[in-house]
């Protein structure tokens, strides 16, 4: 079986009619608006697979495609043979890539069978069954034993899946449901990812080695805008019980696939916060008995002072908070609210104290309540974050909800009641909206009080600002912070002159495109994030390709230029 990540927008290389914009991807994590991070959870498939004698191999398409502008990808999966090839829309951001990716897969393997699966799958599994390059769709949080039973009655030459839960699939008789009732209580992806591939890759300056660990699914919280939250649970996977645990002991193993490299390598602990003290602290004591250079803790609440001090005793610990709004009343709407920043400001210090190396503050822009001065007064409250505790041991960020607001969240299911206007409701008009020229059009969200377009000018407006009163207290050297100011520039007036040209045009001109597409090859060229925002080649990311050989790479790469193609 292989695993395709497909890029965002499938053909992004050829395309000169959208504007792949600086923060359209919100610019907050170490990826580009080709959204080249392919889900964890595609690890836990492949070692179960693997646990049953059944090769499963990761290829991220997206990142090769960066990575050699010149791949030929129809070559590529000529050259891929299995009879299984599974995809990911991952938060919806795969949505019209992954689904042009099996097209390709059907053409080039029409006997292989294509399967989709994950969160956004599982809600939108009728509408995805009824696209003719999809053959079956396994819904569910924890998919591995549906997976492996279809898999293995597809290497018997067996297409008939009547016996395995959670699958539409097509059939001669139309599109066939064998129920959704495997939903496992406990011991969530109950196999060790094994991260032993990624000990020998490469620490250097401008890509340092990083993992994440995921110990659970679903959550003990229930945040509006979030599809992975207690009320987005309920509604698209149909259980009562929204958070579903993984082994401790399997946690422990995955850690120490590491070997030596653990020194070398820091970790991003995701949904940590939705652990028990216990479980938290034998992590702790894993991460520090494997050696682990440092972790980025994901924290709900203000962590107790006896966690903060086991924190700071087993490794670099840093910390992130997204109280979303400096505001109590936006911050509560939200689904957070535990906590003001008046408390926040006299927990930072203890947290510092007890050996944490910084805390990360982190805003988020397209929140209920939240108008235009709202958000510039939360970069005002960074401000004063920044001169308080002098920027890096307190480190506010802010970034905009993008590229949607996640379907099967409360915000996304009632609307009117949260101040949202939808957009885009089915998947076709998703994808779609991932081919607007424009990207505050490919938003498929409103509030009452920022409009899309006032969403995509507020976001620069603030970062900007923000960048700038880095750039005053030394935070970030003015290099960088010119860069990033010279870069929202470029990008506001791209985006003011194709607005102009759509409307009285109606279309954009050659010139413009010219423009558009040198553009996009400078901002795909790189990765960034406004923790560090500076330019880091490809190569080295945990999620970038290595499964597909140099030599085979070589083979199916163009050595002519490539032609831009302007859809109609």
């Amino acid at each position: 079986m292989f695993l395709l990540h497909a890029p965002s927008v499938f053909d992004f290389r050829e395309r000169d009619d959208l504007l792949f914009a600086y923060l359209s991807d919100s610019d907050s994590v170490n990826v580009t608006s080709v959204y080249e991070m392919f889900p964890i959870g595609w690890f836990s498939i492949k070692q179960h697979l693997a646990e049953h004698d059944v090769q499963c191999d990761i290829v991220n398409v997206a990142s090769l495609m960066l990575m050699h502008p010149e791949l030929n990808v129809e070559e590529l999966i000529r050259r891929l043979d299995a009879p299984i090839f599974g995809f990911d829309l991952h938060w919806m951001t795969q949505c019209h890539g992954a689904i042009e990716l099996a097209k390709l897969v059907k053409r080039v393997h029409p006997e292989a069978l294509t399967v989709f699966g994950g969160i956004s799958a599982t809600y939108y599994a009728e509408e995805l069954s009824r696209y003719d390059a999809v053959d079956v769709v396994v819904q569910g949080y924890d998919t591995l034993e549906p997976v492996r039973r279809l898999t293995e009655e597809v290497l018997r030459g067996n297409r008939d899946f009547r016996t395995i839960p959670n699958l539409l699939y097509t059939s001669g008789d139309g599109i066939e449901s064998t129920g959704f009732d495997h939903k496992p209580a406990t011991n969530y992806n109950n196999v060790a990812n094994d991260w032993s591939y990624y000990q020998k890759t490469p620490v250097t300056p401008l890509a340092s080695k990083l993992i994440m660990t995921l110990p659970n699914t679903g959550c003990a919280h229930d945040c509006g805008w979030c599809g992975g939250s207690r009320f987005a649970y309920r509604n698209i996977m149909d259980v009562r019980k929204t958070l579903v645990q993984k082994d401790h002991d399997l946690i422990v193993e995955e850690l120490s696939t590491m070997g030596e490299a653990a020194k070398h390598t820091s970790i991003y602990a995701l949904q940590c916060y939705s652990e028990n003290k216990t479980r938290m602290h034998q992590y702790l004591d894993a991460v520090h008995d494997f050696g682990y250079r440092s972790v980025h803790f994901e924290q709900f609440n203000l962590t107790p002072d006896d966690t903060l001090k086991k924190m700071g005793e087993s490794t670099d610990a840093y910390i992130l908070l997204s109280p979303e709004s400096h505001d109590p009343r936006i911050s509560k709407a939200a689904g957070r609210g535990t906590f003001t920043m008046e408390q926040m400001e006299q927990w930072i210090p203890r947290a510092l104290d007890a050996g944490i190396k910084g805390v990360m503050v982190w805003f988020f822009i397209g929140m209920p309540y939240q108008d235009r001065q709202s958000v510039m007064d939360t970069v005002e409250y960074s401000e004063h974050l920044i001169r308080k505790f002098k920027g890096w041991p307190a480190l506010p960020l802010i970034c905009p909800m993008v590229p949607f607001l996640d379907p099967g969240c409360r915000f996304f299911e009632e609307p009117e009641q949260h101040g949202y206007r939808i957009f885009h409701r089915t998947l076709e008009e998703h994808r779609q909206a991932m081919i607007e020229p424009m990207w505050y059009r490919r938003l498929n969200y409103e509030t009452r009080w920022l409009s899309r377009r006032d969403l995509q000018d507020v976001s620069y407006e603030a970062i900007e600002r923000l960048v700038r009163i880095k750039g005053e207290y030394g935070v970030l050297p003015g290099e960088f912070c010119e860069a990033v100011l010279e870069t929202i520039a470029q990008t506001r007036r791209l985006l003011g002159e194709m607005e102009r040209a759509l409307t009285l045009d109606g279309r954009l001109p050659a010139c413009l495109r010219d423009e558009m597409r040198a553009y996009n090859r400078k901002i795909l060229a790189y990765s960034s994030d406004q923790i560090l925002p500076m330019p880091r080649p490809f190569g080295g990311r945990w999620f970038d390709d290595a499964t597909v050989p140099a030599e085979l790479i070589s083979e199916v790469s163009d050595q002519s230029p490539r032609p831009v193609r302007s859809p109609a």
